[in-house]
């Protein structure tokens, strides 16, 4: 009997095997959450995770201050953040953040910020955190939900920035999605929802949206009496409801809650007019951390 032997590089075609497919790379996401509880005496419980920290320096006078920082560096499609805070009874705090949030180009979904507050009986808070600035191609779901005693003090403010103008920005394709929801012992007091989608720098010329505005911020006080703090909250505004610059700012009070909103060109005319404001109304004051 003879033997066939067959060499290693004969060219007869061998069976091959499927190779599996690799699976899709996951694209890396930033999560972060801060929580929160402020007394009388301080820091009752703080808790922080992923990209999120709370920074607690020495009052230089007046209140406490918390500031909120994303070491993320931003946020995109996919990412979440977080704030839970409670303050007890007759605290007071101030909360802003290190820098503005910046919201870049996504590749996919929305970036979500979820951040809910309680306030004890007679407890104040002003919730001022910088600006945010949108990139083009962002998305962005943002909700605060706020519950407060009857008697508490509520001060929340936020700017967005829809593409910076001194860097020649415009949002061609974006999607916003900003909710509120503040109660008062257990009752709806206050509720918005801002949505913007698609070509807002195109729909931003429009006089019944922004009329060419950059920068857009609202401030809601909710307090006993807030009302009454009405002719004061609009003789801060801008003269005659306008700037000279395109600068714009409106008040209106119901039912123990204050409302101002701003349109401005630019965010640098926005703040200037913020800090005005703040430093005038009776209660308030600038964060330290904000450059004006």
């Amino acid at each position: 009997m003879q033997r066939q032997e067959r060499a290693f590089d004969d060219p007869a075609p061998r069976t091959q095997r499927a190779q599996p497919t690799p699976p899709t790379p996951r694209a890396q996401r930033a999560r972060g959450r801060v929580v929160l509880g402020f007394g009388v005496q301080g820091v009752r419980r703080l808790r922080q995770e992923g990209c999120a920290r709370c920074l607690m320096p020495s009052p230089l006078g007046g209140a406490p201050l918390a500031v909120v920082v994303n070491t993320a560096g931003g946020l995109t499609g996919g990412d979440r953040f977080a704030v839970e805070l409670s303050l007890g009874a007759r605290a007071r705090l101030v909360l802003t953040t290190q820098a503005a949030e910046r919201l870049y180009r996504s590749a996919g979904g929305r970036a979500e910020i979820r951040n809910r507050v309680e306030l004890g009986r007679g407890a104040r808070l002003d919730w001022l955190p910088q600006e945010t600035i949108v990139f083009d191609g962002a998305g962005l779901d943002r909700r605060l939900e706020v519950d407060m005693a009857q008697d508490a003090r509520f001060l929340g403010l936020e700017m967005l920035v829809l593409g910076r103008r001194a860097m020649g920005e415009a949002l061609s394709r974006a999607r916003l999605a900003d909710h509120w929801r503040i109660r008062r012992a257990g009752r709806l007091l206050h509720g918005e929802a801002l949505r913007l989608e698609g070509d807002i720098a195109a729909l931003g010329q429009h006089p019944a949206l922004l009329d060419g505005a950059r920068a857009l911020a609202t401030m809601v006080l909710v307090a006993p009496g807030a009302e009454a703090m009405l002719e004061r909250a609009r003789a801060l505004l801008p003269g005659g409801g306008a700037g000279a610059a395109g600068l714009r700012g409106a008040a209106s009070a119901r039912d123990g809650r204050l409302l101002v909103r701003w349109l401005a060109a630019d965010l640098m005319e926005l703040k200037a007019a913020l800090a005005r404001w703040l430093e005038g109304f009776p209660g308030a004051a600038v964060p330290r951390l904000w450059q004006v």
